[in-house]
């Protein structure tokens, strides 16, 4: 490790470490440019944001970073109405809008690395959620409160934006619904004439249960050599536990409490249940080293029956790539769930990077580029194009009203998320029970907990 140069720069570089990593994967969703922000529903306030007063910033670029090209391009009605409020947001403040395509996993170091140096690279960039308390812990950031007096955001939406008190130092448009689910194979199911995930639903009986016998039954050897080569579930040990643990109604990190949660009853339960799915029932296709990608990869060959994931995978993951039928339902419910549940586990955000100029300015700018009035119909339109039936986009959307959201989108900024899987992932090889595991870090993951929110520099070198 690097000998230190300052507090300031191990305290970046700390909480860097800590926040890059992405659950055990290297890459992150690439949501399409008239994609809303992942989230949940909620109402608009019925307050009139307030017009600011006429300014001219002499045609200066305004850049606003994203971890893919966000530059309205398609013919989508979407995509040309977020050209013509660019272009009205041009003409009323004199200034040029930009996308700047910036790395997922450079992007908090991006900031910090330029606000150190005076020049922030973009006056508005998306980071995951969790990186916000590093970043904001580092003096990196502008605080928003001033700013959103007078604005279309909802309350709620500004409050889940809060870090450290009452500090706001995000901005969200808004939350959409079901963005995490369990995707199927039709053909496999009908194939082996059981039902499937959306007949289940249908009945209230898409369960931990009714998911495992279906896995059982489609785990098969289908040509007579001896070797599985259908599996009932593919998937990464970190996606697996960051979607049952919310399945059971628990959380990785309780946010009221600020103390890690993976420990809980549902939790422990959820761990269990995805012990067994291992090392009993072997029903989950074994990765052959990219967890990353080599799941969806089983997926889209057409040789898995069901593989949870996020609606951001299907465009290059899942899309033109399987040939065969297949749908998206919400994931099964656990036996401590009275509803389905929604894992919120990765979340965004704009931030405005410290010694950006005219900070109020381009909170207002970034507000009029926002389609507040239109967002649940341009998330419907999105869907339309890539989900295969009109029960999968109701599914999606929670037409049905049967999803609870658990959020855990801030254990990945605390380094939960890191600690568990350095648990879930000894199950794939059954060198660790969930209960001895989970002894084993819970102590750790509480005091890098407490260690982050207080903005504690590392004392290693």
């Amino acid at each position: 490790m690097q000998k230190k140069k300052s507090t300031l720069l191990v305290m970046v570089t700390a909480i860097a470490t800590i926040l890059a990593a992405c659950s055990g994967g290297n890459s992150a969703p690439s949501p399409t440019a008239s994609q809303p922000a992942a989230n949940e529903e909620t109402p608009a306030p019925t307050e009139a944001a307030e017009e600011p007063k006429e300014v001219n910033l002499n045609g200066r670029e305004i850049r606003i970073s994203n971890w893919w090209d966000a530059t309205p391009a398609s013919d989508s009605e979407a995509d040309e109405l977020a050209r013509e409020r660019i272009k009205a947001v041009e003409e009323k403040y004199n200034v040029k809008i930009s996308y700047v395509n910036t790395e997922y996993g450079v992007t908090s170091e991006k900031i910090s690395s330029t606000v150190l140096a005076n020049d922030p690279f973009a006056e508005i960039v998306r980071v995951p959620d969790g990186d916000i308390w590093g970043l904001m812990q580092g003096g990196f950031l502008t605080p928003l409160d001033d700013y959103l007096k007078n604005t279309k955001i909802a309350p709620e939406v500004i409050d889940s934006m809060r870090f450290g008190g009452d500090k706001i130092y995000g901005l969200m448009g808004w939350y959409t619904p079901n963005d995490n689910g369990m995707f199927y194979n039709k053909r496999i199911f009908k194939e082996a004439g059981i039902k499937d995930p959306q007949q289940l639903m249908e009945e209230d009986n898409w369960n931990w249960n009714t998911m495992l016998d279906a896995a059982k039954k489609l785990t098969v050897d289908t040509n007579g050599d001896g070797k599985m080569d259908q599996y009932g579930l593919s998937g990464a040990y970190y996606v697996f536990h960051e979607m049952l643990i919310p399945s059971n109604g628990g959380k990785l990190y309780d946010e009221a409490t600020q103390k890690a949660a993976f420990d809980s009853p549902q939790a422990m339960e959820a761990l269990n249940f995805l012990y067994s799915l291992y090392n009993e029932h072997k029903v989950i296709k074994a990765n052959e080293g990219n967890d990353w990608e080599d799941p969806s990869k089983y997926f889209s060959e057409g040789n898995i029956a069901m593989y949870p994931g996020g609606l951001w995978e299907v465009e290059g993951r899942i899309q033109g790539k399987l040939k065969d039928d297949w749908g998206y339902v919400y994931m099964p419910k656990g036996p401590q769930a009275t509803a389905y549940y929604d894992a919120v586990n990765s979340t965004e955000s704009f931030v405005i990077p410290k010694g950006v100029k005219d900070a109020d300015i381009v909170v207002k700018i970034w507000e009029e580029l926002q389609d507040f009035d239109n967002w649940k119909q341009n998330h419907r339109l999105w869907l339309e194009t890539i989900l295969p039936d009109e029960a999968s986009i109701a599914n999606a959307m929670d037409d049905n009203g049967k999803v609870i959201r658990v959020t855990d989108a801030r254990a990945g900024g605390l380094g939960v998320k890191n600690i568990l899987g350095s648990v879930t992932e000894k199950f794939v090889k059954g060198e660790v029970t969930p209960s001895t595991g989970v002894a084993q870090v819970i102590d750790s993951a509480q005091a890098g907990i407490q260690k982050v929110l207080r903005g504690e520099p590392d004392k290693k070198e």
